[in-house]
């Protein structure tokens, strides 16, 4: 009799075990998804602001072509600035649909890495995109934006042009790379992690 209630004891204790078990790596697995989730939150929201952003100053462009379509040396700089504003509106408005895409609480751990795969590239395609088209983004921009805010026409300033472009060049490149590393690639780094980290721990099981 002894010996049965030795066995019924030793059966309930491995029962409590293996359901302690499961509890811990169902909360191991949520923690990783929720850091996961929290990591690709930066991303998203600066998404969000970029497309708010981004439409805003499509319209503006447009507005201020509009007006000085009289002058064809700022209607030709309006005209580029535009293509290039709704060119990067529109690379802001897939990226915010790819990273909104992803379902941190009902989707596999391999459909999310297929939809951050899929982020990524679009990530890595509109940085290209702002790194090779930057500096022309200044030098069409420039004249439209100093006739807006300051009144003045920067061509009849070529020096007060060359300064304001170099200016522009020199703050807008660093900060830049800073949001790019730290808004963008250091997150999604650490969601790669965190999701490697579950991907390794399931197959443990």
């Amino acid at each position: 009799m002894e010996l049965e209630d030795l066995k019924k004891a030793w059966s309930e204790y491995d029962n409590k075990l293996s359901e302690n078990l499961k509890t811990n790596n169902e909360l191991l697995k949520k923690m990783n998804l929720n850091n996961a989730k929290s990591s690709m939150d930066t991303p998203k929201r600066y998404e969000m602001i970029n497309v708010v952003l981004g439409f805003v100053f499509v319209l503006l462009v447009i507005n201020y072509v509009i007006k000085f379509s009289s002058d064809y040396k700022l209607l030709i700089s309006g005209i580029l600035t535009s293509i290039w504003a709704i060119s990067s509106f529109i690379l802001s408005v897939r990226l915010l649909n790819s990273v909104t895409k992803v379902d941190f609480n009902k989707d596999s751990i391999l459909k999310i890495q297929k939809q951050l795969i899929e982020y990524k590239k679009r990530f890595f395609g509109a940085k290209r995109f702002m790194t090779f088209t930057g500096p022309l983004f200044v030098i069409v921009s420039v004249p439209l934006i100093s006739r807006v805010l300051a009144g003045v026409d920067i061509f009849k300033l070529p020096g007060v042009y060359f300064i304001a472009v170099a200016m522009a060049l020199l703050i807008g490149y660093p900060v830049s790379v800073w949001i790019n590393k730290n808004w963008y690639e250091n997150k999604i780094i650490d969601t790669d992690r965190f999701l490697d980290e579950l991907n390794s721990f399931e197959k443990e099981k």
